[in-house]
């Protein structure tokens, strides 16, 4: 695994619950397949809570991945917010792209992985924009 790197300010790395009801508050985007998806805000991650960024590659697929390292106070908060969001879908995004859109199957605190891009090139140019580093 390639080390990590902190992320640049400007990413504007986000992650927000998926709003299921379509409420007018909630920031519209377009999900990878071009379907429109609502996401409440306030977000429960943002670029500063993440201590670091490493391309990976997923242990049973294979597929290329991303791992966060999250701050020690964001870790605590993220595993009060996946507690609390278990089984409701969240969404990864870097600017309005929304990287991917994940099930909480379970609560997770300081480390995490986002899967789902499309392969190894779109994995290391999101790294690339989200870092500043080339791989």
């Amino acid at each position: 695994m390639a080390s990590g790197h902190a992320p640049l300010p400007q990413a504007r790395l986000l992650m927000r619950e998926v709003d299921e009801q379509g409420l007018p508050t909630s920031t519209r985007l377009t999900d990878a397949e071009g379907q429109p998806l609502a996401l409440l805000e306030p977000p429960f991650l943002v670029t500063a809570d993440v201590r670091s960024v490493a391309l990976d590659t997923d242990a049973y697929t294979g597929a290329p991945v991303l791992n966060l390292e999250l701050t020690e106070e964001a870790g605590a908060r993220m595993l009060a917010a996946t507690e609390a969001r278990v089984g409701k879908r969240i969404a990864f995004t870097v600017g309005d792209r929304v990287l991917t859109v994940a099930t909480i199957r379970g609560p997770f605190g300081k480390a995490m992985q986002v899967n789902g891009l499309e392969d190894l090139q779109d994995t290391q140019q999101m790294y690339a924009e989200i870092t500043g580093q080339h791989p």
